[in-house]
């Protein structure tokens, strides 16, 4: 069997919640990126890759539960969504 892979350990933060505006840890996070008309700005090569926040232009919403971030966080799948024919 493979080694299981270890997650990399992101530390809880704090930010204000874009729904109910209250000061919470974050569960959620959802990014919304520039348009580009251009070639994409993200690079498969790991030394000269540009991280998601340091992008000119990108926004973000922190939501600090599932209810506040609405449905766009379920998953609504059902059992016949995974059977193949």
């Amino acid at each position: 069997m493979p080694r299981m892979q270890k997650r990399p350990y992101v530390e809880p933060i704090r930010r204000k919640c874009f729904n109910c505006g209250s000061v919470k840890h974050v569960e959620h996070k959802q990014w919304f990126p520039v348009a580009n008309t251009t070639q994409t700005n993200y690079t498969p090569n790991m030394e000269k890759k540009v991280l998601r926040k340091d992008q000119p232009g990108m926004q973000v919403r922190y939501y600090c539960s599932t209810e506040c971030g609405g449905d766009v966080f379920i998953n609504h799948y059902t059992e016949e969504d995974f059977i193949r024919p």
